[in-house]
């Protein structure tokens, strides 16, 4: 019986159990496993003969995988997430304040990452990296309640700037 069980548990074994995450080239539809290969062909072709122009001209067909494998990723994040946080609401109010959130977050990032890419020069990345860690830097969360507070302010100031433009114009009127 010992032997039995071991022997089913030594086939249930994953090799990939220790791996982030694994996807399964199978669950791919036929046209995306055609691409894999394609661009695994385009791949070999270059590291027998070290054309780099190979890559330029393939370069949007190379970086298609990726940007398939990441939807994937983000799709069975996103899915898991809304469901575990859908449990006890309306699916869709859940699936409101997630797209406001997450996809903000994803262009907020790019839009960071594009700005360093631009305007960061090798010196800047280094002495930025370099106070991270000699400040013990963190990330952090904005504090619950400061886009209430901030839009609560910028409401006032912008009420009191109306009432301030409605003053003097009626001041010019008279």
């Amino acid at each position: 019986m010992f032997r039995r069980v071991g022997d089913i548990s030594e086939k249930l074994k994953d090799p990939t159990a220790n791996s982030i995450l694994h996807l399964d080239f199978n669950s791919f539809s036929e046209a995306e496993k055609a691409l894999f290969r394609k661009v695994q062909e385009i791949e070999e072709e270059f590291r027998k003969t070290g054309n780099e122009n190979l890559l330029f001209e393939n370069a949007d067909l190379l970086l298609k995988p990726s940007e398939i494998i990441m939807t994937r990723i983000t799709e069975l994040y996103c899915y898991v997430i809304k469901t575990l946080l859908a449990c006890d609401e309306k699916r869709e109010i859940v699936d409101y304040f997630f797209k406001l959130h997450f996809y903000n977050f994803e262009i907020d990032l790019v839009e960071c990452l594009t700005n360093v890419r631009k305007n960061w020069s090798d010196k800047d990345r280094e002495e930025f990296l370099a106070d991270v860690k000699r400040n013990d830097v963190h990330p952090f969360r904005i504090p619950r309640g400061f886009d209430e507070c901030y839009c609560k302010e910028l409401g006032a100031s912008m009420e009191a700037k109306d009432s301030d433009e409605k003053s003097e114009q009626s001041l010019k009127s008279q």
